[in-house]
């Protein structure tokens, strides 16, 4: 009798902790999977209002610096005023650059990226251009749309005008007036792209993604855009913006390929665009940080999330290896170090075509 009750009570007590034990991971279950959704949400709304947002409405406020100093330097064409303008070029870049970690929704649709940064430029049409008849205004930048005189719009062409060899004192009308129009012309681009996040309410269809009116099918399809436009930088950097002037051997090495070979500027704008790129992942801009892809990952692959992070800082990082020189000269000079930026790169774009995009494929449900 006694060996029968204690088996008895033994087995009672066996079954309350498995029943425990399956009333326990059903609620880890439904708290992982209401953790992800509450993420999910606040990562696609923080895209927006931590990172878009304010990214873009600084890029007007650079903008809007670089359009007063170049038409300052057409009123006044001194050598402080040049410099003060080079200055408002190099500072807007690294928002533009920075920006082209996520170049999805009307930047892309609507070709904002090609009318302000298409390159390379070629000289010798920017010189025919200035010699020829044609009235410089923004009037005229704004009907050149082909990919052949897109060359002629943008940041590029003023980046011509503010280093190649121009003394400001020498400067023609015509130099001035194409300046003058094409950071007007910036700035209007620039303007109309913000725009197209408020008022033209390309945000709302971020944060309302699976909604009507968004172009984004659903949570998951507009975080695998986002994530997306990660490899899309790092193809277009470690495959096309290094790689071209690079070429496959010295001999092979052309530095007008490169993106901003007047300035000096192209290692600055590759490493801001990977910059831009790991803001996207950890949301961050501007000393602000919020939920994120990063935030995701953590909730159920925090070694992926490790992964990822380190593979980005590695990215970062292989810039310093140019220590003074310049990417124009690099190529020549230096052909190690820039094999190396290019291979962390490829590095990095395969952690996240191989560990994020499946992660949201897999964790992220509507």
């Amino acid at each position: 009798m006694k060996k029968n009750l204690l088996s008895a009570i033994l087995l009672s007590a066996t079954v309350l902790i498995g029943l425990s034990s399956c009333s326990k991971d059903d609620n880890n279950n439904n708290n992982t999977s209401n953790n992800i959704e509450q993420t999910t949400d606040a990562a696609l709304s923080d895209f927006v209002n931590v990172l878009g947002e304010p990214l873009y409405a600084d890029f007007v406020t650079k903008a809007t610096t670089l359009n007063t100093a170049v038409q300052t330097l057409k009123a006044n064409p001194t050598a402080a005023n040049q410099t003060a303008a080079q200055n408002a070029w190099r500072d807007v870049r690294v928002t533009w650059e920075q920006s082209e970690g996520f170049l999805i929704g009307p930047v892309e649709d609507d070709n904002y990226d090609p009318y302000m940064d298409t390159w390379p430029t070629d000289k010798n049409q920017m010189n025919q251009l200035l010699a020829g008849t044609q009235t410089l205004n923004v009037e005229y930048l704004e009907s050149e749309t082909s990919d052949a005189e897109l060359t002629l719009r943008g940041f590029h062409p003023l980046e011509y005008l503010l280093w190649g060899e121009f003394d400001p004192a020498d400067y023609t009308s015509r130099q001035k007036d194409y300046m003058a129009a094409l950071a007007q012309d910036i700035l209007n681009n620039t303007k109309a792209l913000q725009s197209s996040w408020t008022t033209g309410g390309f945000a709302n269809e971020i944060t309302g993604a699976g909604q009507t009116g968004s172009r984004y099918t659903s949570k998951e399809d507009a975080l695998e855009a986002i994530a997306n436009a990660l490899i899309d930088i790092c193809n277009e950097v470690g495959e096309t913006k290094m790689p071209t002037p690079f070429g496959n051997t010295q001999a092979d090495a052309d530095s007008t390929q490169a993106e901003s070979p007047y300035s000096h500027n192209s290692i600055i704008d590759f490493k801001n665009n990977i910059q831009g790129a790991y803001n996207t992942y950890i949301c961050s801009y501007g000393g602000k940080t919020g939920t994120s892809l990063s935030s995701l990952v953590q909730i159920n692959n925090k070694n992926l999330d490790n992964q990822l992070k380190n593979a980005f800082t590695n990215a970062i990082a292989a810039f310093d290896g140019f220590g003074n020189y310049t990417f124009e000269q690099a190529i020549y000079t230096q052909r190690p170090i820039v094999q190396n930026v290019i291979d962390q790169i490829t590095a990095l774009k395969t952690t996240v075509e191989d560990g994020l995009i499946p992660y949201i494929q897999q964790y992220i449900k509507n």
